[in-house]
């Protein structure tokens, strides 16, 4: 009898020892273990149509795959000031910290430079797939061992072929952008496609990056009068010279419409609501859907990011615009409406 109490003594003691031992169980704990996140770092704002398309292509690459996606958001078209990017990125690093995700999309070259850089690559933490550079990629010394991801091209010589074909007589094009940095890239990328591949359709007879909406209104006027054509490229980050603050996109667009009176070409499906002629537009959502595919990848089959070899978009979305061309008194032939995947009419 004895060795029996002794048995069951010892028996609860040791069924003691194992409870203290043992955390308690939370089913909140639990839920945050099974849970696969993956953080979006977009470097401008959620109405900005680019980054609701990314984040659509996004998603459609990760549906089904099982994971919470957490969108941040830098501002940098309307609050561009270096001093406010920094507090913006250390403060979403810290969140992204907190969230603790299996990996990191980070958007455009205003994501890479004050946060994915600064914070992420090299660290240890999530794996980073990046989508949206114009920039060399050495910049940020990308490709890196916990890094991939798409780069970003507009079709330049694809539009200027589509413009002169609906329109023979258009011999001379202006391109104009803002001057942010984005802009400088793109502008890099096409001036190495002309001293690689050759001339372009269409004669280039004024580059020119403005940094106020008053010198764009100038820029315009001025290009309408020296070339058959205007090309408009980024005007997201034009200041006022007045307020020092940066013009909204829509008031820049509602200038333009006014002001021109010779065919208009775009290059980003971030503006085919803004009444351009035609163009050869670059896809936010098949940047998204490339990069949201690499993410995929990662989180299902593993692997380091370093080992998926950088891609660039192919898609170009031919766009005309029946509304604009007939305002020009011009016809666009059938067979490019035909092939055109974006047609306003």
């Amino acid at each position: 009898m004895r060795n029996r109490l002794r048995l069951f003594l010892l028996l609860q003691l040791v069924g003691w020892v194992v409870l203290a031992w043992c955390p308690p169980f939370s089913g909140v704990a639990q839920a945050r273990d099974t849970v696969t996140r993956v953080c979006v770092v977009q470097s401008y704002n959620a109405e900005y149509i680019w980054c609701q398309n990314i984040n659509d292509g996004i998603r459609n690459a990760l549906k089904g795959a099982g994971v919470v996606i957490d969108v941040f958001y830098l501002d940098a078209k309307r609050n561009p000031s270096p001093d406010r990017l920094r507090a913006a990125a250390q403060d979403i690093a810290a969140r992204i910290g907190k969230l603790d995700p299996r990996l990191v999309i980070t958007v455009d070259d205003v994501a890479q430079k004050y946060l994915a850089v600064p914070y992420l690559v090299g660290k240890g933490g999530p794996q980073v797939v990046f989508c949206g550079v114009n920039a060399p990629l050495e910049n940020y010394g990308y490709p890196a061992a916990d890094v991939t991801g798409v780069r970003e091209r507009w079709h330049f010589r694809d539009g200027f072929d589509l413009l002169h074909k609906i329109d023979p007589r258009v011999k001379t094009v202006a391109v104009l952008l803002d001057d942010s940095e984005s802009a400088g890239y793109v502008l890099a990328d096409m001036r190495a496609d002309l001293a690689r591949n050759g001339p372009f359709a269409l004669q280039l007879s004024d580059v020119a990056m403005l940094r106020t909406f008053q010198e764009w209104k100038r820029a315009v006027l001025s290009a309408q009068e020296r070339a058959d054509a205007v090309a408009l490229g980024l005007y997201h980050s034009l200041v006022d010279e007045t307020t020092g603050k940066v013009v909204p996109v829509e008031t820049v667009r509602d200038w333009n419409l006014s002001a021109l009176r010779k065919p208009t070409l775009g290059f980003s499906d971030a503006t085919r609501d803004h009444g351009h002629l035609c163009g050869i537009l670059e896809s936010g959502h098949e940047q998204g859907l490339l990069a949201g595919r690499m993410a995929r990848h990662l989180l299902l089959r593993g692997g380091r990011a370093g080992d998926l070899p950088v891609s660039i978009n192919q898609q170009g979305l031919v766009f005309v615009n029946l509304k604009t061309a007939e305002r020009l008194g011009l016809v666009i032939p059938y067979e490019i409406i035909k092939a055109a995947e974006m047609v306003i009419q």
